[in-house]
């Protein structure tokens, strides 16, 4: 904490030095969290685990972000923010020693009518997340930052990235152009992948998202994109390189008062290199996601705020995922698993802390409700069962959110079960104060008839958490 205001405190009196400030707002948030969970493994899962993964755990966190923006003149601005994330005295008693560091989450500079009055420029450390974060959002892409990794690294907030945005204002229609790395290696003279070498190894994601805004009574909302992500990291064999083409388009629209409904469809093209015959291979890619979201405000007891909510999401498989480029086979030739690039979906929820996102059906269903000032609770259930039947060349795999991003394989049947089981999540939020929140969240996922016994142990958390905003 010292580090961090002590960062925050250089950065502030350090500006002056190099620009003409307008204005400056410091702002920030603290969150302490008491984590507990019970059989993240669902019985005995086989692989390499962590301190047999997430069997038991019983963690303090606590979450510090100090952010700065300065207007330096009318049409230029900067925003800074530092991070740290932590378990109580951690120490060398987990798996990283980062949490002990002060982390730059944002950095960038803001240009406003850049040569172009209907311009704006961002260059630098920021987010890129659009939608419900289905395709782009705060996802799994970025588990392997902050100091939460191997600790909780589901809870994590170090989901920035570096690159550029532009943004074309032609109201109603927006357009966002964005560029950024999302991994960078310099391996000149290491030798890879039995003597192969390379340099300058990187992953980029580029792409466009354009938001047009209907001037109907029902406030409706059309999207489409084209998000691409070219991967070059750690395939060294035969110049291949990963390549992910996501186009997609979403709407959003409030037929009634009180009633959203939003719909979004995306596909997946390119190629997914893979390790077959003795080298590495190009698959081509063939996957797609659907999402249908629809929420509404009760007309009755209004005083209570009462909300239903529902959602459908389909995430493609691939029946012969783990048997690559079999001369002959269809199938195997042919990658129709949905990649989870960097969506993010489901988070707090105990599935989407361990499950990879693909091969996938989800139905939920939820509601809300104010039964005093200042509190709400809420109550979502949630179906999960498989696209594809589960086998020895379609294993079902799972994260440990105290392992960093290895899989591990959980026992499945091999009877054509699909069924993944249900979760069942509590909320309760109190605004204390306009800054001051505390919230409890309760979880538990049952397994389902997809998996054998071994792995059949309900899951459960419970998160108790109180956030300071400044």
């Amino acid at each position: 904490m010292k580090k961090l205001l002590v960062a925050a405190l250089f950065v502030v009196l350090a500006s002056p030095a190099f620009a003409a400030i307008q204005n400056v707002k410091v702002s920030g948030d603290i969150t302490t969290s008491f984590v507990h969970r019970n059989d993240f493994t669902l019985g005995t899962p086989t692989g390499d685990l962590y301190l047999d993964g997430l069997k038991k755990q019983n963690v303090f966190l606590t979450q510090t972000q100090v952010r700065i923006d300065a207007d330096l003149s009318d049409n230029v601005s900067a925003t800074v923010a530092l991070l740290n994330e932590r378990a109580w005295n951690n120490g060398s008693g987990l798996a990283t020693p980062t949490d002990q560091n002060v982390e730059i989450y944002l950095a960038n500079v803001t240009l406003r009518e850049f040569l172009y009055s209907p311009l704006t420029l961002t260059i630098g450390r920021q987010i890129f997340t659009y939608g419900n974060g289905l395709v782009l959002g705060n996802g799994p892409a970025n588990q392997t930052n902050g100091g939460l990794q191997f600790i909780a690294q589901d809870l994590g907030w170090s989901t920035a990235e570096d690159g550029v945005k532009a943004t074309l204002d032609y109201k109603p229609l927006t357009i966002d152009l964005i560029y950024f790395k999302n991994d960078q290696k310099n391996l000149t003279g290491v030798i890879q992948n039995g003597g192969a070498s390379s340099a300058n190894q990187s992953s980029e994601v580029f792409g466009y998202n354009a938001n047009y805004q209907l001037s109907d009574p029902w406030n409706t909302v059309i999207e489409q994109y084209v998000f691409s992500r070219v991967d070059e990291a750690g395939y060294t064999t035969n110049n291949k390189s990963d390549k992910l083409y996501v186009p997609g388009l979403r709407a959003s629209t409030n037929p009634i008062k009180g009633l959203n409904i939003q719909g979004e469809i995306a596909w997946q093209l390119g190629d997914k290199v893979v390790t077959a015959n003795g080298g590495q291979q190009a698959e081509g890619r063939d996957a797609m996601a659907i999402q249908a979201l629809a929420s509404y405000s009760l007309p009755v007891m209004v005083k209570y705020k009462p909300t239903v909510n529902a959602s459908y999401t389909y995430f493609s498989g691939d029946k012969m995922s783990a048997t690559n480029g079999i001369s002959g086979n269809k199938d195997a030739r042919h990658y129709s698993a949905w990649d989870v690039f960097m969506g993010d979906f489901g988070a707090g929820t105990i599935y989407s802390a361990i499950y990879p996102l693909t091969n996938m059906n989800i139905l939920s269903a939820g509601a809300s409700v104010s039964p005093l000032e200042d509190v709400t609770t809420s109550f979502t259930w949630s179906n999960l069962w498989a696209a594809d039947s589960y086998s020895t060349n379609n294993p079902l795999q799972i994260y440990q959110p105290t392992e960093g991003t290895e899989l591990n394989t959980l026992t499945t049947k091999n009877n054509g079960a699909r069924g993944l089981g249900n979760e069942y999540d509590v909320n309760l939020n109190y605004n204390y104060t306009e800054d001051v929140t505390f919230g409890v969240s309760l979880g538990w996922y049952v397994p389902g008839s997809a998996l054998a016994n071994t792995n059949r142990d309900t899951a459960s958390q419970a998160i108790a958490s109180l956030g300071v905003k400044f």
